[in-house]
């Protein structure tokens, strides 16, 4: 009688961005110890994927790892898988992009690893039924994908014997269901308890296979792993303990798993692990999905039931979080502008290359979603993305078009028309269905988006906020707790941040400020509006000139005596080769005098770092003693302000013709990640705020002047906004 098989597959991945500290963190904590037990464990055979943004890595500063994992592949130990390079979700990319970052990884595999690589990691195991057809034309011939996926499908747990065949239109590609409860299990439980259920399989389902396959970063990076897989030996008993069974036991590759006879024809729904699903549902809803599944197992009715319960799909963190939408929606535009190049200048092989690489970089999942370990609320991902996709754009931008484009269409799929405007200093993105404002500010100079801020959300996870404790997770009673398990906090009082803001934190955002919120209400986020143009359309008109974009709106203020009309018209201007923007309010009232209007105009800038000594706000050329980007700052009778990151050796700088209050607050998050709650700054709000009074019919004018750049590049009526003044 044939042995029972455990099929072992291997996840590791780092996201583009991510900080070189981390990388060697988890090389030292993780992938490099686990690969050297492995070396003495000869019998154990697995399969290992790595994104190609960690193999890239790892050649540069550790290139023993690459040769140590020739010399595994060699001795017939592990079978490398590929993927996409850069680590895509699949489904969210164009199907052009999708063969091209496979190719890409397969292409490094094989040069060198000497590997012809037809397994595939699936990055989050993200699945849509279209799939199996480009998987298949790039040479795919298995993925494994989670046991969930297939449960969803309506199938039985016990019908999970082994793999699966799928197809779309004929282009057929295996399936290999992971089992839930070995990801659990390995290596949160006990070896005794792995191993048990492993025979338990073996004794239901003789000469059958289970399927596990999960992220590395378990073995050791995840909080108490390394010292419970290493120090404490989880992970050399259970290699251990796999081998002292090998009478009824035998370990195999996914690609050994893969070349077993199918037991069936499957067809799955837009599925991923379970958790993803729960994390893209809206708040209300993920508290809900949180609560029916807890009655459900206290009904004991779960283990039926369960697999009808499911929360939403990948797709529904575009909807979600706008954010994550306007990053995706500028990749694709940057791949629709590569795709057209690349028709145009075919000979440009060198250039196109290397803008396709930084293409792919922009497409790294992380960023996109936020769940336990997705990174949207983590700046320097999301920056690294679009310091991709701006080098990319640049790098097919013609060299001698020094015209200004502009462009009214649908930029992020909402079904209203927006504005994009593209310089040789700046791309910008307007949306006049949202006030007017301007959604993206990317400087080509310095390869970054000054305007990438993340709004306040209420989390459906902010209930179990309460009830975090600082220290690290407390030992159970068989294993260690899994991230899933744990409710841990970074710091004390992060319930007195947790705020909700009601519009996109973006620029020239127009308030007309209610006479009681001052600068502690609008950093709270309940403060009152007497106006009705934050979030509502304003009307788009164009321009002869092409580097104008204006907007004008007749709108309402709602004052003690009534309604008031007002109308509002800006207009910003933009050279080709000027890093400054001009940007012109007019006011006016048409019906009645107003007076004591407080019109503030709001703007916001994410330099990454709120607390660090390198960045920093002056105001008329002073810094106030001892601020950052995250102080909160109230200034008097002021026109002048530079938020100054002379890290990156870039600022912004805004002056206005007529003096103001400028108030300045940080946004700060709270998101949990598999460290626990921790408060992440998101950005620094200005606010010029006006007291006016307008007169019926006169227009009252303001003109704001921005520069975005580099320090160096500041024109001379910036240059003495701060000269000298670091200190």
């Amino acid at each position: 009688m044939s042995k029972f098989k455990l099929a072992i597959g291997l996840h590791n991945h780092q996201p583009v961005g991510n900080f070189d500290s981390v990388f060697e963190q988890a090389h030292r904590d993780a992938y490099a110890p686990f690969l050297n037990l492995l070396d003495n464990f000869e019998n154990i055979r697995l399969s290992l994927h790595q994104s190609g943004i960690l193999w890239d890595w790892q050649e540069k500063h550790h290139p023993e790892y690459l040769a140590l994992t020739k010399k595994l592949v060699n001795r017939g130990q592990i079978e490398l898988m590929t993927g996409g390079f850069y680590e895509p979700i699949l489904p969210s990319i164009p199907d052009r992009d999708k063969l091209g970052q496979i190719a890409l990884l397969s292409d490094y595999l094989k040069r060198h690893f000497g590997c012809d690589c037809t397994g595939f990691w699936l990055a989050e195991r993200v699945w849509e039924p279209h799939l199996p057809k480009v998987l298949h034309r790039a040479g795919v011939n298995y993925l494994p994908v989670d046991d969930t996926h297939f449960l969803y499908a309506g199938l039985e747990r016990d019908d999970l014997k082994g793999i699966f065949i799928t197809e779309e239109e004929g282009y057929a590609v295996k399936l290999l269901p992971i089992q839930k409860k070995l990801r659990y299990l390995i290596p949160f439980g006990t070896v005794d308890k792995v191993i048990d259920e492993l025979k338990r399989q073996a004794d239901r389902n003789g000469g059958g296979m289970a399927i596990y396959a999960d992220d590395g970063e378990k073995f050791g990076v995840w909080p108490k792993t390394h010292q419970h897989c290493y120090d404490d030996h989880w992970l050399n008993d259970f290699f251990d303990a796999l081998l002292r069974n090998s009478d009824w036991l035998e370990i195999i590759t996914l690609g050994e798993a893969a070349q077993t006879e199918p037991v069936g024809r499957v067809y799955l729904p837009t599925a991923s692990y379970e958790e993803m699903l729960h994390w893209s549902l809206p708040a209300k809803a993920f508290v809900e999905y949180e609560e029916f599944e807890t009655w459900l197992k206290s009904q004991d009715k779960f283990e039926k039931y369960g697999r009808y319960v499911r929360g939403g799909h990948w797709r529904g963190f575009l909807a979600k979080y706008e954010e994550a939408n306007l990053m995706h929606k500028r990749m694709m535009a940057v791949s629709e502008q590569l795709e057209k190049f690349t028709a145009a200048h075919p000979h440009e092989t060198d250039r196109i290359a290397r803008a396709r690489h930084h293409l792919y970089a922009g497409q790294c999942n992380c960023p996109y979603w936020h769940g336990v370990f997705g990174g949207l609320y983590l700046p320097h991902l999301r920056q690294a993305i679009f310091e991709n996709l701006i080098q990319a754009e640049n790098l097919i931008k013609d060299d001698n078009d020094n015209a200004t484009e502009r462009r009214q269409y649908d930029y992020d799929c909402d079904g209203k028309d927006d504005i994009t405007i593209s310089t040789n200093k700046f791309a910008a993105w307007f949306k006049p269905a949202s006030g007017g404002m301007l959604v993206e500010l990317d400087s080509r100079a310095a390869s970054f988006n000054l305007t990438d801020t993340l709004k306040r959300r209420r989390e459906g996870y902010h209930r179990k906020l309460a009830n975090a404790h600082i220290e690290g997770q407390e030992k159970v009673k068989d294993g260690t707790a899994s991230i899933h398990d744990l409710v841990l906090t970074k710091e004390a009082g992060l319930e007195k941040l947790l705020a909700e803001d009601w519009y996109l934190r973006r620029c020239f955002i127009d308030h007309f400020l209610s006479q009681d919120t001052d600068i502690q209400t609008f950093l709270s986020g309940d403060f009152g509006d007497e106006g009705d143009f934050v979030n509502t359309p304003y009307q788009y008109y164009g321009s002869v000139d092409k580097g104008v974009v204006a907007f004008r709106r007749t709108g309402q203020l709602w004052r003690p005596d009534g309604a008031k009309a007002v109308a509002v018209e800006k207009r910003f201007y933009f050279a080709p080769d000027s890093d400054v923007i001009s940007v012109n309010y007019a006011l006016t009232a048409p019906n009645d005098d107003l007076f004591d209007v407080r019109l503030a105009v709001e703007n916001n800038f994410n330099f990454q770092a709120g607390h660090a000594h390198d960045r920093y706000p002056l105001y008329g050329g002073s810094r106030p003693g001892g601020s950052f980007l995250d102080s909160v700052i109230q200034q008097s009778q002021c026109q002048n302000v530079t938020l100054r990151d002379d890290w990156r050796k870039i600022a912004v700088a805004l002056t206005c013709d007529k003096e103001c209050d400028i108030w300045q607050v940080p946004i700060f998050t709270i998101s949990l990640s598999e460290a626990g709650f921790e408060k992440v700054y998101q950005g620094t709000s200005l606010l010029n705020v006006f007291r006016l009074n307008l007169r019926r019919g006169i227009p009252l004018e303001l003109t704001f002047m921005l520069f975005a750049g580099s320090t160096a590049d500041m024109p001379n009526r910036f240059a003495g906004i701060g000269a000298g003044a670091l200190h």
